[in-house]
């Protein structure tokens, strides 16, 4: 294995490691939450992050994946892109403030969701120059100064957050907390990258400011499509629906969401690496792509399997007896996330190959789609009628990307021959955990027996090697030495 493979390797291997702990951190956070709090707080809470969550494009602009690819080709201009981009998203970030205030007085009645709107929105000013450092950190395959800030973020806010609920504080006390966690997180990442890569701080221009813009424009208006789209299911059900069948919905995304940070770790691995080879080397992105894919559906299949087949259980093993609605709905949304994790590699490969336009046209028409889909849907089947609205949008996104892709370069990619054998595997995997659920197997014990199940399927269809398995034992052996 050469050392850029071997580095890719061990980069996710960190990244997923420390965000798979802190992310347990947080999930029992959110346990706590929706039991102490009930459906109605959970509820609020998810409409003040679907909100932000459409802000927050308009702060990154799309850059996290811009300076992921332009670090990746030119390593020695960190620097001058963090002032850049602080510069820039600070300015910005006046205007979004303004417009949430007044939306917070239009829209909003009670004083409780307006509270915790608006510190949030304080929040996001710090989680958005923090994402700036991680982005430059994964361009620069220093994995373990993300995983550094990661800690300390999620730590900070997951231990004060658990003793705030367990003593009786209500939902303003947590987001104030995570509002603390996010300052924190910010100087810690300026530190980092002060010492280890270099000075965040350089003179800037207004035409250093109109460059970037023009620059990274295709990246933000594909980010505002995305983003409105994924937040189309939260903020249409909180209105049409109301808060209850929300905190259901919400409670299953979080099942879901709770890891993102898998294809995420990935995808900051590989990105900087295909970013340079689909420019100076075709057939090295066709081998790193390959394995990209792989490793992605493999995770997103074994995931969807587990969470489908043990939802009767483990939606009230987690959220309590109440959330019991919330299972149809995390059955949707785990069918949907392989699709996401697939879709993920796609986009990024189409980023790398200077596509931006393609993806824009496609994720816009799926923007379209998708509102239409959710307003059909959920007067019908409310909660579950999002969901199926996310399931039938990530089908089109996939569609579209191969479209985008095209002919040659798939047949090129040759991609059937990597993902038939672990979509083989994990429907069967999928099929044994329905029938341990039904059995008298403890939750435990049936879904151990899952995995074990997808593993063997892995290797019985051979979309995973004892040669595999063994490299990537001694990478995580290496990792840790780095770390």
């Amino acid at each position: 294995m050469d050392s850029s493979g071997r580095k890719i390797a061990l980069n996710t291997i960190l990244l997923s490691a420390t965000e798979f702990f802190t992310r347990l951190v947080s999930l029992a956070l959110i346990i706590l939450v929706a039991r102490l709090l009930g459906p109605v707080m959970l509820g609020i809470y998810a409409f003040a992050l679907g909100l932000l969550r459409v802000c927050d494009i308009f702060l990154n602009f799309g850059l996290d994946r811009y300076l992921q690819r332009e670090v990746g080709r030119e390593p020695e201009g960190a620097g001058s892109l963090f002032s850049r981009v602080f510069v820039l998203k600070s300015l910005v970030y006046c205007l979004v403030l303004a417009v949430v205030l007044a939306l917070s007085f239009l829209i909003i009645d009670e004083p409780l969701k307006r509270g915790v709107l608006l510190i949030l929105t304080a929040a996001l000013f710090f989680r958005t120059h923090t994402a700036s450092a991680a982005a430059l950190f994964r361009a620069r395959q220093k994995a373990q100064y993300e995983a550094a800030v990661v800690l300390t973020m999620r730590l900070f806010y997951g231990g004060l957050g658990l003793a705030a609920v367990l003593s009786g504080y209500g939902l303003l006390t947590l987001v104030s907390l995570e509002l603390g966690a996010q300052v924190v997180a910010f100087l810690a990442a300026v530190w980092v990258f002060r010492q280890r890569l270099a000075s965040p701080w350089h003179k800037v221009a207004w035409a250093d400011l109109k460059d970037l813009v023009a620059l990274s424009k295709d990246f933000f208006l594909i980010r505002l499509v995305l983003t409105l789209s994924s937040s189309l299911n939260i903020l249409l059900l909180s209105l049409l629906a109301g808060d209850l069948l929300t905190g259901f919905y919400a409670a299953a995304l979080r099942l879901t969401s709770a890891f993102d940070f898998i294809p995420e770790a990935f995808t900051g691995s590989f990105l900087p690496v295909i970013s340079r080879q689909a420019r100076e080397n075709w057939p090295g992105f066709v081998t790193v792509f390959r394995n990209y894919v792989k490793c992605i559906i493999i995770a997103g299949l074994g995931l969807t399997a587990a969470l489908a087949s043990m939802a009767p259980d483990l939606v009230p093993l987690v959220f309590g007896a109440a959330f019991k609605p919330a299972v149809p709905v995390l059955v949707l949304l785990a069918l949907a996330l392989s699709l996401e994790f697939l879709n993920l590699s796609f986009t990024n490969a189409l980023i790398a190959l200077n596509a931006e336009g393609k993806l824009l046209r496609n994720f816009t028409a799926v923007l379209l789609f998708n509102l239409l889909a959710n307003l059909l849907l959920i007067p019908v089947w409310q909660e579950q009628g999002a969901a199926w609205a996310v399931v039938l949008a990530e089908s089109l996104v996939l569609v579209l990307q191969l479209k985008a892709l095209g002919r040659d370069r798939l047949q090129s990619l040759a991609l059937g021959s990597v993902v038939w054998r672990p979509v083989l595997a994990g429907l069967l995997a999928l099929g044994w955990g329905c029938f341990l659920i039904r059995l008298p197997v403890p939750f435990p014990a049936a879904l151990v027996l899952t995995g074990l199940g997808y593993l063997v399927g892995l290797f019985a269809t051979g979309a995973l090697s004892l040669y595999e398995l063994q490299t990537l034992k001694t990478w995580a052996a290496e990792g840790r030495h780095a770390a």
